[in-house]
């Protein structure tokens, strides 16, 4: 990776320019205020000059003598006064200040200054009585003096630019250690073992690294999932096509001297035929069980209702209902019809006897429970047969038909319509599975 393309530097050098544009503007400022501070003290001083003056002028007082009195020659003042009759009076040593004043060049925005060769003055004139009055201050000195405070302030910057840039760079650069160390692990680690190392702060890392590893562990319990799938229905199909092509062997080497071995062995092959066919149907219902399908309302009650008397006149099996009337959910109807017939079926090939109840309630949420008192389900499995292909008690459930993909086919529609399904225990035996949908 090429050194500019990598975040540290990328950071640092966006960090730098804000804080040189924070610099820049601050320094605008404070020159700004600079310059008013300095036009601020020389207008008050010319201000007050001209206020004595109004104040003590009169027509008959000798400016001969008086116009050296409202100025200050130490600090660079001069003053000229004109008056009606043509006469002219000018402070001491004023002549020539005002003769460079004539020189000068204005600036367009700071009245009354004039710039004249080297030096700096702030010239204004007024109408005092039957005279015109022209005072001007040598700003100079002061303006000087902020000068070297723009300076410094300058240097200080430039200080503090080199400053902050070690700073943010070092910063930065710790930050981006965490960022490599990640990207380090991410290399390391395999699709068995190992996870992220989740760092304490900036807060962004470590939401990003506990995310990561949540990710990483779902995906290792989907591939584990997988890799027990294959190897489940690897077996659930072995087990029928192995019978078949023994029942296959069985007519052709029997079949003209024992006729009687082909009805029976035709049923056998049907039978475990029909036995795949609906193995593969489940798997590709399994499949196909996150598709989006076009929902409509659907009479909730009406369908689980038609639902049970289609298996008790199928099944010849009585079932307890207890049906809410007039609850709609808006769904798939076929995927409505899965989930109904799949906790059904299950419930009559592990409740040969007893009562089986289904009952359909609507509160603030759709509750669907089917109860049976069959073998009932170990707590340590009640997660487990949601899982493909598995079966509660593998010895004694081989006996019961079916694939063990009916449940898991239940879990995935009901997640898939943001549902929850809880398993718990039927009193004095059996099971409960309760589905809880959100009335949206």
């Amino acid at each position: 990776m090429k050194t500019k393309q990598t975040a540290k530097r990328q950071l640092t050098v966006r960090f730098m320019g804000l804080f040189a544009l924070i610099l820049l503007l601050m320094n605008v400022i404070f020159v700004g205020l600079s310059i008013a501070f300095v036009y601020d003290y020389i207008s008050d001083r010319s201000e007050h000059i001209f206020e004595t003056i109004e104040k003590s002028a009169s027509s008959e007082q000798s400016w001969s003598r008086l116009v050296d009195n409202y100025v200050i020659e130490d600090e660079g003042e001069a003053l000229r006064v004109r008056l009606s009759n043509g006469k002219t009076y000018y402070s001491e040593d004023a002549r020539e200040t005002f003769e460079d004043i004539a020189k000068g060049r204005s600036v367009p925005f700071l009245e009354h200054f004039v710039f004249a060769d080297d030096e700096r003055y702030y010239y204004e004139e007024k109408d005092v009585d039957n005279a015109k009055i022209a005072l001007v201050i040598d700003s100079e000195a002061i303006t000087d003096i902020v000068t070297s405070l723009l300076m410094a302030n300058l240097l200080l910057n430039v200080i503090g630019l080199m400053v902050g840039a070690l700073l943010i760079y070092w910063m930065v650069g710790r930050w981006s250690q965490k960022l490599s160390k990640m990207s380090n692990e991410l290399n390391q680690l395999d699709e068995t073992q190992g996870y992220l190392t989740v760092p304490e702060d900036p807060q962004e890392f470590y939401q990003v690294a506990t995310a990561f590893n949540t990710l990483l562990k779902k995906q290792r319990q989907a591939i584990e999932r997988e890799k027990q799938f294959v190897s489940d229905a690897s077996h659930e199909l072995r087990t029928p096509i192995a019978a078949i092509r023994g029942h296959v062997n069985l007519i052709q080497r029997r079949s003209e001297t024992h006729p009687e071995v082909i009805p029976q062995s035709l049923a056998f092959i049907d039978k475990e035929s029909k036995r795949i066919e609906q193995l593969s149907e489940q798997l590709l219902t399994l499949g196909r069980a996150e598709n989006k399908k076009q929902v409509e309302d659907i009479n909730l009650s009406q369908l689980v209702t038609q639902e049970i008397e289609d298996l008790q006149t199928t099944r010849k099996r009585a079932i307890n209902m207890q049906v809410e009337a007039g609850i709609h959910f808006k769904a798939a109807k076929t995927d409505l019809q899965q989930i109904i017939q799949n906790l059904l079926e299950n419930a009559l090939k592990y409740a040969p006897t007893g009562e089986i109840k289904v009952s359909l309630q609507q509160n603030k949420d759709i509750l669907l429970q089917v109860a049976d008192q069959g073998v009932g389900i170990a707590d340590e499995e009640k997660e487990k047969i949601f899982e493909r292909l598995y079966r509660v008690d593998q010895a004694r459930s081989s006996k019961v038909d079916g694939s063990g993909i009916g449940l898991s086919i239940v879990k995935a529609l009901v997640t898939k319509y943001e549902g929850i399904i809880q398993v718990e225990d039927n009193q004095p035996k059996g099971t409960i599975f309760t589905i809880t949908f959100s009335k949206k």
